[in-house]
């Protein structure tokens, strides 16, 4: 199936307007070979006709929100995010790279037995849209069948690094039953800076049903200057101020049960 991929997801690009513009496409595409009638084709018409949208958080949700940590797991700063998840009584999704989960397996089986969530994040740190389509698929695809295997359970979250991603990319993830993951609020806590404002940014106009961006670990270009903040207090302020709002920290997962998806065009 890999050796077809590349034109259907060009022809994914080609409709991409249609359904988000209301456009019908229903038996005649399939008589024009859109989609053709074979599994793969129908696997392909599925994730061309889904909505055109990252998830970024829940509707209707006033009593929760959820962080999600990036780049980990991190010998140093996971543990220490664990330990303030764990005096908050909260729950949080982690999208790991699996070269760090593979070489760090005692974390990853931590973050599980406390409860968290784990969300691939890819094999490594690569922007997914500058590689080409066939090694884009062949990789997400790898990499969410080895996560799979190191937590013991399918994996259905995504987050491509620096949340970069174009309409083949988009339809790769959906093509491979993967809900791609955006945010709504983030720390940058790539920059140097104060825990206090870094968790000031994260929780400005914070409010129920948001997913808000952090980083356990912290995959950096050759060009950005490693921040001394402190990640772990980071966490800890932004829960004490989510508490006083009257959130709870939550996996993805328990945000969308029962609420309805909040989605966003993303595309970057």
């Amino acid at each position: 199936m890999s050796t077809i991929l590349p034109n259907t997801i060009a022809a994914g690009q080609a409709v991409a307007a249609g359904p988000a513009s209301g456009a019908v496409m229903g038996a005649s595409d399939a008589r024009k070979g859109l989609f053709p009638d074979t599994p793969a084709g129908q696997r392909i018409k599925s994730a061309v006709l889904m909505p055109i949208g990252t998830l970024v958080g829940a509707l209707g949700c006033s009593d929760a929100m959820t962080l999600t940590f990036d780049d980990g797991p991190d010998p140093e700063v996971t543990p220490k995010v664990l330990d303030v998840l764990a005096r908050h009584g909260a729950k949080a999704t982690f999208f790991v790279l699996t070269d760090h989960a593979r070489a760090r397996q005692p974390l990853l089986r931590r973050l599980l037995d406390e409860g968290h969530e784990v969300g691939l994040h890819f094999d490594r740190h690569d922007r997914i849209t500058d590689l080409p389509r066939g090694v884009a698929y062949r990789r997400i695809k790898q990499a969410k069948r080895d996560l799979a295997e190191l937590v013991g359970h399918p994996i259905s979250l995504f987050r491509p690094p620096y949340g970069s991603q174009n309409y083949a990319t988009f339809f790769i993830a959906r093509l491979l039953n993967l809900e791609v993951i955006g945010w709504t609020r983030q720390a940058e806590d790539w920059i140097e800076q104060t825990a206090e404002s870094s968790a000031g940014r994260a929780t400005k106009d914070l409010r129920g049903g948001d997913i808000v961006l952090l980083h356990d670990g912290l995959e950096l270009t050759p060009q950005e200057v490693r921040p001394t903040l402190d990640r772990a207090e980071v966490t800890d302020l932004v829960l004490a101020e989510a508490t006083r709002r009257g959130l709870k920290g939550v996996t993805v997962s328990q945000l969308l049960a029962r609420r309805t998806p909040q989605r966003s065009h993303w595309f970057r």
